[in-house]
């Protein structure tokens, strides 16, 4: 009876670890990693376009504005 009790909280340890691993990581990627499709809105004051904001960019790079 110890022995299968004792299996029991190896099993149920290792899981919440593995669970903990799983969202510990999940956390820092989102944290660090904003994502690719996620396009800049930053101003762009060099090409006379004050005040606005780029929406997203040509396939050739060029911004296009809001």
């Amino acid at each position: 009876m110890a022995d299968s009790e004792f299996m029991y909280y190896v099993t149920a340890g290792i899981f919440a670890f593995l669970v903990a691993i799983l969202f510990g990581s999940r956390g820092a990627r989102k944290r660090h990693a904003p994502g690719e499709e996620m396009p800049e809105t930053h101003s762009s004051g060099s090409t006379g376009k004050e005040g606005k904001k780029i929406k997203k960019f040509k396939s050739d790079g060029t911004p296009v504005y809001d």
